[in-house]
């Protein structure tokens, strides 16, 4: 049973997809539909949507319509304002017909105040009163239409597209987990998330009040000229005429705006993606001293940014100078004709002023309302495109109900003439005619070089893809006749990179068979080698692990992987390359794990250290997409065939003495304890998610384009966390110093501009005189009024022109300026300031891009618009006062009223805010103690979306996808009850906002009344100051959209200098130190050393090590014990605690940071290349480098002859990352990199570990060159690269405790020894 909040927003049908005519992996649509249609929208929509929009579509009209009719009140009450006036002139003045005309008007204005203020607010209660009380008469609920000055807010139409949105939200998720591998290969994650977060977002700012703000400026308009005809045909006529041009111009300027702003964007997100990338690869910049390249190139970009920015800045400024400029000549022209046609008696004198401004108001709205469309087309390109992915219905569908489920198997696998290309590759067949058997209970091994189809067929067996040619059988039966669902419950699938969720260990586990019990749990733990190390986290098996919460280890993560495997008790078993990324100590334990798992099990195995699979019952070796070989461990090595070459490559040789005794080790916790306490950062990051998920639920509960209070606080936030405070105005003007002459120029515009409608007021305060007193000079007398309106069209032309340009320009100059500084500051930093999460890239990047804009808007365009408003604010109180003293302090007493009513619920909307919050709060603490299926309703739904679709493929193997459905659907309900909640709040403030304006007249011309009968002032001075406030007030009220934004413009300022302002511990320019000629000798003596971000975790507890000129030195040794660390000292990425590091017997600390870097080179596990070309990346950080020198290091990195063979040679880009190469080449070009540097110490930290043994091999050949000549301190994980190292240093919890050659290692049977038999076993 639905609850009253329920009612209304939950469709009443689900929607369907079409399945007629329908072709197997292509998107669905009816012929009657065209494709770009906005009725995707409401497919399978109940009554209560059409009511919904008919609802809205009827009361925008209504509201709209009834906007004008202010005109014809006006009309009204001017010609009783100056027949009075001439009365009073000539002293035969009425003051009982007087009073009568004001009263009859002003009551009026209060009732056309109160009818929208009912329309508003009134009839939304209704609304909400029927919803509670009659669900079965759904056909009477009422919808409400909220009007405000420059916005239209309708609930119908926000109801109706937040049910509408709700319903595509759910389908998209459940539509996108059903998709097959082929349709992901085409789509990417990113993308589709957009399509989630950005994509919803254009669906709801096109289908929601924007349709109620086109229709209501239609309605606008031809309610305008509707009363405009009625009132005096002839002169609505002439005013017709310039509507055109009016339109024209206001189309015409936004395009070029739309273009000018495009272009902006466009080279501004150049910059941005620029800067991304080399934050990302940080790390790479500051060891290649290549700081002063990137700075310069992003000040190019930056430059091409600013460029379009001016020109964005001066269309800007026309943009808002030709509707003025129009609008005064408008005013000029109407009100000499209307002059004209009220001598002749065709009009009265207050016809004129009611015409002109219901036209003019009318014409305004349309051409505002024009620029929605935009919003309108992005809706439904958007829609299209989503409904295109809702749509589409895949080739192997997961869903479907069909297909066998036998209720026990055998596990017995055939493969037979399998055949395979990927289709986003189809020139490059990757299986041509694959044939195996695997018997039940049989262990079979997968082996072959990168890209030879191993994990293609495991994905071919699991049904991501179907094969081009031959059959896979299950049993002796194919399995496309098994149902999907039903296989993948039956296979049990472990990978190289375990996907844990957020949620607890159990529920985790938990994921693999909803129905097991806790006992079951943990019988599988204790199976996975998992139950010890779960037992020692804070809170056992409820404590929460995953992205955000308690990290896991790599092998601990892959523990809880093959226990969530093993629960689903899976006939068959899958493990692809289960254990290649972890450290030897993990890959025991998990290895160990693994052996149990696959007992009684017909289990396939891909693995790259071979190692591992000598004890399978079969190994087949793939190559080119054939098995090239199969057979035993012993069977293939006495074949002497490609797989006996992988042995030897992989081979560890054996020592040739057993004489020294073996140190005793203790089991090593070192590695788990550190993860298993709750660091800083783990908390920084559960706070910064905690943050995130609360911005996500506020921003559904925003019912308004304005920036929403949440926004600001959470930029106050970040700003505390930056260690920052709020910026001053001044402080932005002094950073804006060197553009001080623009802001000088700009703002004496500025000032003149400002006094434009207080001027205003006066010449139509005069014209009003020029009416009243009337005869035969009226023509004559009204000429000379609109030349003043002329006057006034070139003054607010000009200065709105130059002010603005002055100041787009100038913000342009200083936020281009601003980001370049943030930027230089951030190259100069040292690696300890990118350890904080603060500082991640990510925050990083959106400092420049996002922070700098919204500084940009104190000084630019935005400020003019400011000064103009409180210029003319001051200047129309200046007015009023001068005309009326008497008469002004009512209107700021009525318009203080307003402040203080809008105010009081904008207090408590916010009050209440952080309430509407508590809940969704309290719903996420719980998620994080206990995820459990009965409360899936607490999982956030944002985190829901990232994860189910970034995770798809581990998804769609625990086919958890209707349960990731289920859990959005649920986790998305409380958001969308509390945005309509507060929605009738925030209908009140804009109910008073909409219909204030026509009670302030009511009250001020009833005061002026009271004022006229006691003599104390005239009928035109009441008019006269009731215009100059009003003038005021407008002014104001546009400035007034901007005040926010100048709050956020000091916080972003405030963030922006201090970073600038932050320095670095390490003075990465290398300005000062020695420059002394360096040899190559290293030296670390009693080195201590933590990372700033974890303090009281020391990584180096008394490290010695030394390398001699010309020696290789190899760190070994478990994951964390401090081998990556100690050459990030020898790059001076930090400096130690304690003890010292020497190069050539100076200290590191002495010596230039810049020289000593420029001495060193580096080579990683993963190597950083940038978006440049082939010749950049390895002359990467120098200048003057010859193409020999580059070609010299490129044939010594094995990476010549490729890149000779490209059409562009040394000119080919490696694309965002090197994505355009492979691993093997990416690093080869790093060897190269380094190289060319003839660096006289060469770092390599586990260069060949992520790459397979074909790669490995050249790559290793490349290294063994470089390495020549030079000191060389290398790290790696597979020993068979280090047993010819002149030295090999074994690290343990941050200590060296053994050193030697590898026979003199081996001979001591320690920890090296424990570390060779591991690998070699």
């Amino acid at each position: 049973m639905l609850s009253p909040t329920d009612a209304l927003l939950e469709p009443v049908d689900d929607m369907k997809v079409t399945t007629e005519s329908l072709e197997l992996g292509k998107s669905t649509k009816k012929k009657r539909v065209s494709e770009n249609s906005l009725s995707n929208l409401f497919r399978h929509s109940g009554i209560v949507d059409y009511l919904l929009l008919l609802g809205g579509i009827i009361l925008s009209a209504a509201s709209g319509a009834l906007l004008p009719f202010n005109s014809l009140i006006f009309e009204g009450i001017t010609n009783v304002l100056m027949q009075g006036q001439s009365q009073w002139q000539n002293g035969t003045f009425e003051y009982d017909t007087f009073s009568a005309g004001i009263r009859h008007y002003c009551l009026l204005y209060f009732l056309l105040g109160v009818f929208m203020f009912l329309c508003t607010y009134i009839s939304m209660f209704f609304f909400i009163f029927h919803r509670f009380h009659d669900h079965s008469e759904q056909k009477k609920h009422m919808c409400s239409c909220c009007y405000l000055t420059k916005r239209l807010q309708n609930a119908c139409l926000y109801t109706m597209a937040e049910r509408r949105l709700y319903c595509i939200r759910k389908h998209l998720l459940r539509s996108v987990l059903r998709q097959d591998a082929t349709w992901f290969d085409e789509n990417t994650v990113g993308g589709l998330t957009q399509k989630m977060s950005s994509g919803i977002e254009k669906i709801k700012d096109g289908i929601g009040d924007k349709i109620g703000v086109l229709v209501g400026g239609v309605a606008t308009f031809i309610s305008g000229v509707l009363l405009g005809f009625y009132m005096c045909w002839q002169l609505t006529l002439v005013m017709l005429i310039t509507v055109p041009l009016q339109l024209g111009s206001m189309y015409m300027t936004a395009k070029h705006l739309n273009r000018a702003t495009k272009n902006e964007m466009s080279a501004y997100s150049n910059a941005g993606g620029m800067a991304n990338e080399v934050i990302a690869g940080i790390r790479t910049v500051i060891a290649f001293n290549a700081q002063p390249f990137e700075i310069s190139r992003y000040g190019a970009l930056l430059a091409e940014a600013r460029k379009m920015g001016v020109r964005k800045s001066i269309v800007l400024a026309l943009c808002s100078a030709i509707p003025l400029v129009l609008m005064f000549v408008l005013m000029a022209g109407a009100f000499w004709y209307g002059a004209i046609l009220t001598s002749y008696g065709v009009a009265t004198s207050g016809t004129t002023f009611g015409v002109f401004w219901a036209v003019i108001l009318g014409t305004r709205r349309l051409g505002e309302a024009a620029p929605h469309m935009g919003a309108l087309t992005g809706a439904r390109l958007a829609i299209n495109d989503i409904f295109r992915v809702i749509d589409n219905v895949p080739e192997i569908n997961c869903t479907k109900e069909g297909g066998r489920r036998p209720e026990k198997i055998n596990g017995k696998l055939n493969f037979d003439n399998v055949q395979f290309t990927y289709p986003t590759r189809p020139d490059v067949k990757i299986l041509k005619g694959v044939s195996f058997e695997v018997n039940p209970g049989e262990t079979v091994a997968l082996v072959g070089h990168s890209g030879c189809g191993k994990s293609t067929s495991i994905g071919l067996l699991m049904r991501f893809y179907n094969q081009c040619a031959g059959t896979i059988k299950l049993d002796e039966v194919p399995i496309e006749d098994y149902n999907i669902q039903w296989l993948r419950s039956t296979i049990g699938v472990v990978q190289q990179e375990p996907i844990i969720f957020l949620a607890s260990v159990a529920e985790n586990v938990r994921m693999g068979d909803n129905a097991i019990t806790d006992q079951d749990i943990e019988d599988a733990c204790r199976q996975a080698n998992a139950h010890d190390f779960i037992g020692k986290l804070s809170e056992g098996y409820n404590t929460v692990i995953g992205a955000g919460a308690v990290q896991l280890s790599g092998g601990q993560k892959q523990r809880v992987a093959i226990a969530r495997a093993i629960v689903r008790k899976p006939q068959i078993l899958l493990l692809d390359e289960a254990t290649s990324a972890l450290d030897t100590e993990s890959e025991r334990m998990v290895q160990a794990a693994l052996d149990k798992a696959a007992r009684g099990r017909t289990t396939l195995c891909i693995a790259h250290r071979l190692s591992t699979i000598r004890n399978a019952d079969k190994i087949l070796v793939f190559d080119q997409g054939l098995i090239a070989e199969r057979g035993t461990h012993d069977q293939l090595l006495r074949q002497n065939g490609i797989y006996a070459s992988m042995v030897r490559a992989q081979e560890i040789e054996r020592a040739k003495e057993d004489t020294a005794e073996d140190d005793s080790i203790e089991e090593d916790n070192y590695s788990i304890s550190r993860r298993l306490s709750t660091s800083e950062d783990e908390v920084r990051k559960s706070k910064s998610l905690l943050r995130d998920s609360t911005r996500v639920s506020q921003s559904m509960l925003s019912v308004t384009s304005q920036v929403p209070d949440w926004e600001m606080e959470s930029a106050r936030e970040e700003m505390f966390e930056e260690g920052a405070m709020e910026a001053s105005m001044i402080d932005i003007f002094k950073f804006a110093k060197p553009e001080k002459w623009n802001i000088v120029i700009a703002l004496i515009f500025t000032l003149i501009r400002g006094i434009t409608w207080p001027a205003f007021s006066v010449v139509y305060g005069q014209l009003f005189k020029v009416f009243a007193e009337g005869g035969e000079d009226l023509p004559t007398n009204a000429l000379i009024s609109s030349l003043w309106f002329l006057l006034l069209a070139i003054t607010s032309g000009l200065t709105t022109f130059i002010s603005g340009s002055l100041l787009g320009k100038t913000g342009e100059t200083m936020s281009s300026r601003l980001r370049l500084d943030v930027f230089k500051n951030i190259m100069q930093q040292d690696a300890s300031y990118f350890d904080d999460p603060k500082h991640n890239v990510g925050n990083l990047t959106s400092r420049l891009a996002t922070d700098s804009q919204n500084v940009q808007a104190a000084i630019d365009h935005r400020l003019a618009e400011v000064l103009n408003g409180i210029v003319s604010l001051f200047a129309g109180i200046a007015v009023a006062f001068w005309f009326g003293w008497s008469m002004a302090p009512i209107g700021l007493l009525t318009a203080l009223i307003l402040v203080i009513a809008q105010s009081t619920v904008a207090q408590y909307l916010k009050y209440r805010g952080p309430k509407d919050m508590e809940s969704a709060i309290e719903a996420s603490r719980v998620c994080y103690l206990c995820i459990e299926v009965r409360k899936v309703q607490n999982y956030l739904s944002f985190q829901i979306v990232t994860e189910s679709i970034s995770n798809w493929k581990t998804v769609q193997a625990l086919t958890k996808q209707e349960y990731m459905y289920e859990a959005f659907t649920a986790a998305s309900k409380a958001p969308r009850h509390r945005a309509f909640v507060k929605g009738l709040w925030q209908s009140l403030s804009f109910a008073l906002a909409g219909s204030f304006f026509l009670w302030n007249f009511a009250i001020a011309y009833m005061f002026g009344l009271w004022l006229i009968s006691n003599g104390w002032t005239t009928p035109f001075a009441v008019f006269q100051v009731i215009e100059a406030l009003n003038m005021a007030s407008m002014s104001v009220m546009m400035a007034a959209s901007y005040f926010p934004e100048y709050v956020r413009a000091r916080i972003s300022a405030g963030i922006m200098f201090t970073m600038i302002r932050q320095k670095s511990g390490i003075d990465n320019r290398g300005l000062t130190g020695e420059t002394p000629a360096i040899k190559g000798d290293i030296e670390m003596r009693g080195v201590y050393f933590a990372y700033p971000n974890r303090r009281r975790q020391l990584i180096l507890n008394n490290f010695n090590m030394s390398a001699n000129f010309g020696q290789t030195v190899a760190l070994v040794g478990p994951s964390g014990c401090g081998k990556s660390t100690s050459i990030q000292l020898i790059e001076r990425y930090y400096d130690a605690i304690c003890g010292s590091v020497m190069i050539d017997d100076h200290d590191i600390r002495d010596i230039s940071v810049k020289h000593l870097r420029d001495n060193i080179a580096l080579v990683g596990q993963e190597p950083t290349l940038f978006n440049l070309t082939i010749k950049e990346n390895i002359t990467y950080g120098l200048e003057n480098v010859t193409q020999e020198q580059i070609e010299n290091a490129a044939k010594l990195a094995n990476i010549h002859g490729f890149v000779t063979n490209l059409p562009e040679g040394y000119e080919t880009s490696v694309g965002a990352s090197g994505g355009r190469l492979s691993g093997g080449q990416k690093q080869r070009i790093a060897i190269a990199r380094a190289i060319v540097r003839d660096p006289k110490i060469l770092l390599l930290d586990e260069a060949t570990s992520a790459l397979d043994s074909e790669s490995e091999k050249i790559v290793q050949e490349a290294l063994d060159k470089a390495r020549l000549g030079r000191t060389c301190v290398v790290i790696a994980h597979r020993l068979s690269t280090i047993q010819n190292a002149d030295k090999i240093v074994v690290c343990r919890n941050g200590k060296a405790i053994e050193e030697g050659t590898h026979q003199t290692l081996l001979a001591r049977r320690g920890l090296y020894y424990r570390l060779v038999e591991k690998q070699s076993t």
